[in-house]
């Protein structure tokens, strides 16, 4: 992650089947400062994704599918204003409930993506 987030007209990255093969993923402050559209599908080992304040300011969507080992949404994604739509498929259920609503209980993460004003949540 260390060279792409420095690639200044990166706008859209999909990381697929094992792309990213790390158990912790960092993006850093300032890092992917035109990226758009980021997708991660089938990362397996990745636990742990930390964002970092400032990174990705132009993020609009953010689709992580199948990433089962993932714990949480990173504690970063709560300052990144222009993030438009979070959708979340086919994750494990305690991850789907640390960022939803439920009977006027909120779940652990919702802080952070409380600003979103789409999330969609879809399991097959």
């Amino acid at each position: 992650m260390a060279t792409l987030e420095k690639l200044p007209n990166l706008s859209i990255l999909c990381l697929y089947d094992q792309a990213f093969i790390g158990r912790k993923m960092v993006c850093t402050p300032k890092g992917f400062p035109q990226l758009k559209s980021l997708i991660l599908s089938n990362l397996y080992n990745l636990e742990e994704w930390c964002v970092g304040k400032e990174a990705m300011p132009s993020l609009c969507k953010l689709v992580i599918i199948k990433c089962f080992n993932l714990e949480m949404v990173p504690d970063g994604l709560r300052f990144i204003t222009t993030l438009q739509e979070l959708q979340i498929v086919d994750m494990p259920k305690s991850f789907e409930e640390r960022i939803q609503v439920v009977n006027e209980e909120a779940g652990e993460d919702v802080f952070k993506v409380q600003h979103v004003p789409s999330i969609i949540i879809k399991t097959f």
